[in-house]
């Protein structure tokens, strides 16, 4: 039975209009509450919305979890109902709460952000001091998003090593202010081939005037006949004193070369034409990628020129397009130990072929012809010398099936060159080399 007496109305409404008083009561101290906590930090709502006006959907999201969390655990959630007045609070003062702590966080957020060992600017550049690190002018802009890329290209490019070793990561840190450094340096030289060093837009006439390829020499990578070379077991690159050292302006010369560098072995470094990303179609499509493993920075985050001409920073992205956007050697860049001990049993098993540097063959420190001479008579490029004695072009084997054949039935059956034809052969080499080289050399080391 009821505590009521159905017949003692004039008890019931007494009770009814008390508990309505009390809700009233409890309503308006709840509003006034959430007024007062408003106009008191009107101000720094208004400061914060400014600051990081993006935050907004960023808290209206926040919001929406904890209401969506409410109805799983309402033991945690400021819009639960309990029996406290404090915790059923207004939506709009909910909403103020939420707003002022997540962009308070966001703004604590720009200053204190860091990727890679250097800080991070509110919209994703690297700051300041990674630009100092990597030699870069203080306004040229680099995403973090740049990295990121570079790392996992990095990462996915050893993925067979990675899950044959059962390492989540290969390398333990890469120093991306030495990788930047070490392209932006080789970028520039590129660059000042064609354009004085603050030139900073780039029209489609600027960049087809540019030379059709070039030449890069003074880089390092892996020597297995160097047991120091600590290369052998991080198996990277460096471009530390690596300089554009010749320019291929037209096409013509650009083939050349690449002819020589086959015709001679693949053995001259520094001969072999590349365009470095810097031609027009590079450059446009610099964000498309064909596999995943190729290297695509996303051009989004890099600002536009009005007038519709390339920033440097595109020509940048493409240049490291370019070099696949691997990292290079440094001390700093570190691998999975267990990665670096694999590495280390490999290159004790590994060996090199023979090459040399342009800049020593020019130089006279090697005798290139006395060494084309020596690998000739051990039977390299015994293909070629085959059909240079047979008067025939090494594109004439270019997908020839029955030339193939005949060459590799000869040199099974013990075909050799003659002393003779090595000679001519290494002369015509020379010859060539030092034409192209007089027409086409930039810098001498």
């Amino acid at each position: 039975m009821s505590i009521f007496s159905i017949n003692d109305n004039s008890n019931y409404n007494s009770i009814l209009s008390q508990a309505k008083a009390n809700k009233e009561s409890k309503e308006n101290s709840k509003i006034s509450f959430a007024n007062a906590f408003l106009k008191q930090n009107a101000s720094k709502l208004n400061e914060i919305q400014n600051a990081n006006s993006q935050t907004l959907a960023r808290s209206e999201v926040l919001n929406s979890t904890n209401t969506t969390n409410t109805s799983n655990n309402t033991n945690f959630s400021i819009s639960s109902k309990t029996s406290s007045p404090n915790y059923d609070i207004s939506s709009e003062f909910k909403n103020s709460i939420y707003t002022l702590k997540y962009k308070q966080a966001d703004i604590s957020n720009t200053s204190t952000n860091t990727a890679y060992g250097y800080s991070v600017d509110k919209d994703g550049y690297m700051g300041s001091d990674f630009n100092k690190a990597a030699g870069l002018p203080e306004d040229f802009k680099i995403h973090k998003s740049t990295l990121d890329e570079i790392e996992r290209v990095a990462e996915y490019n050893v993925s067979d090593i990675r899950e044959y070793l059962g390492v989540d990561k290969y390398y333990s840190n890469i120093d991306m202010a030495e990788t930047i450094k070490q392209y932006y340096n080789l970028f520039s030289n590129a660059l000042s081939q064609s354009f004085p060093s603050d030139k900073t837009s780039f029209s489609e006439a600027d960049i087809n005037s540019m030379p059709s390829g070039y030449a890069v020499g003074g880089d390092k990578c892996m020597n297995f006949n160097d047991p120091n070379n600590r290369m052998n077991i991080t198996h990277l690159k460096d471009f530390s004193g690596a300089l554009v050292s010749n320019v291929y302006q037209t096409s013509e010369q650009a083939e050349k070369a690449d002819d020589l560098w086959a015709d001679s072995g693949n053995m001259i470094n520094g001969l072999k034409p590349e365009t470095l990303g810097l031609s027009l179609e590079e450059i446009k499509n610099v964000s498309q990628a064909k596999y995943e493993c190729d290297f695509k920075p996303d051009m989004s985050f890099y600002p536009k020129n009005e007038d519709g001409t390339y920033t440097k920073e595109d020509l940048f992205m493409s240049f490291l397009k370019s070099q696949g956007g691997q990292p290079v050697e440094s001390p700093k860049t570190t691998l999975n130990p267990k990665v670096e001990a694999y590495n280390t049993a490999m290159a004790k098993e590994s060996f090199s072929t023979t090459s040399v540097d342009l800049t020593d063959i020019m130089t006279g420190k090697v005798d290139f012809a006395s060494l084309l001479k020596y690998e000739l008579d051990r039977g390299r490029i015994a293909g070629e010398l085959y059909m240079y004695e047979k008067g025939m072009s090494p594109k004439q084997a270019l997908g020839n099936w029955a030339l193939d054949a005949e060459i590799k039935q000869a040199l099974a059956n013990g075909w050799k060159a003659s002393s003779e034809s090595i000679n001519s052969y290494v002369g015509s080499i020379m010859d060539r080399l030092n034409n192209l080289i007089g027409q086409t050399r930039v810098y001498r080391f």
